[in-house]
């Protein structure tokens, strides 16, 4: 039940007549997986970001004697704007629970509200991933409102069009193929493949991310942790090895938490435009009602999450079911 009156707290009040040995809080029991290795956090003093971009200019033709330098293109890119939202919450506790409790350090109500806003920081860049398929534009999900790149399509799509008018590009497997040894080259050089909006190709991904729900993790490991490599009988090198390729999971991710125990994702922070905006930091409040003499303690943070890019990142649902978008 709430905490909110000394009957809630039970033996905790003094005098109550039972002595705890330990009296402690699940605050520590809370996911707070950093995201900032694939998903960038700016700060704004805006109530809306705007990203956009442009292409380079391609590659130089070689031309004859004499003969006139010929053009080069450079095209710009959709604008995507990400709003800061505020997320907040509140505790109330009466004045004779202030008075009467005891374990005041475990009752930190600021802490708490610290703890929370650092769990809804884990929790948002998560929904990037979570409605990666089925959702484009600005959508809520999980309680979280997500903006994805303003091409009209959802982050994994099998049709991204191209400003320069060429051929749609993929960063999805239409075969959602699930996890293994042989697919995650599948994936690997997929996302190597990626071009630029012009046509030209990305010619350094740098680190690649491996980004998957709990039940995927061992196999990730296995992947990219074994000496030698796994799923076959001979003693070939595996080049997954060394640090190029990094496993990173998180419970927010998983079908218990409204994610997927199957699908999984390779991010290229290099290249890729995955980003957390943020308005400073939490805003920790306290008041009294001057009736009751209860006091409310309060956190506010300003924030928004999102894609302005597709590049940089490959996903599939890993589910072996048709997919495109």
């Amino acid at each position: 039940m709430p905490i909110t009156t000394v009957a809630d707290i039970g033996a905790a009040a003094r005098g109550a007549g039972v002595q705890f040995r330990e009296f402690f809080s699940q605050n520590v029991m809370s996911e707070i997986t950093g995201w900032e290795p694939v998903v960038t956090i700016r700060n704004t003093d805006q109530t809306v970001d705007t990203f956009s971009g442009k292409t380079g200019s391609g590659t130089l033709t070689r031309f004859a004697e004499g003969a006139s330098i010929p053009a080069l293109n450079r095209y710009k890119l959709y604008d995507t704007a990400i709003a800061v939202d505020q997320y907040g919450g509140q505790l109330t506790v009466t004045r004779r629970m202030l008075k009467f409790r005891d374990w005041n350090e475990t009752f930190d109500e600021f802490k708490d509200l610290t703890w929370s806003t650092n769990t809804t920081l884990s929790k948002a860049p998560a929904q990037i991933f979570n409605g990666a398929f089925a959702n484009s534009g600005v959508f809520t999900l999980n309680g979280i409102r997500v903006t994805t790149y303003a091409d009209g399509k959802n982050l994994a799509s099998t049709a991204h069009p191209r400003v320069d008018g060429g051929t749609a590009q993929s960063n999805a497997s239409s075969g959602s193929i699930p996890l293994t040894e042989v697919n995650f080259e599948t994936g690997r050089t997929a996302l190597m493949e990626q071009v630029q909006d012009d046509g030209t190709p990305i010619a350094n991904m740098g680190t690649v991310y491996c980004i998957l729900p709990p039940k995927l993790e061992k196999t990730g490991l296995i992947i990219t942790g074994s000496n030698l490599r796994p799923e076959t009988g001979n003693n070939d090198v595996n080049i997954y090895t060394g640090g190029g390729y990094i496993v990173m999971s998180s419970v927010w991710l998983s079908a218990t938490n409204s994610g997927s125990d199957t699908a999984w994702f390779l991010v290229a922070p290099k290249v890729s435009k995955l980003v957390l905006v943020r308005s400073g930091g939490p805003e920790l409040n306290q008041d009294v009602d001057k009736n009751t003499r209860s006091m409310y303690f309060s956190v506010v943070n300003d924030f928004g999450v999102g894609s302005y890019d597709y590049r940089g990142v490959w996903c599939t649902r890993g589910n072996s079911v048709t997919y495109s978008s």
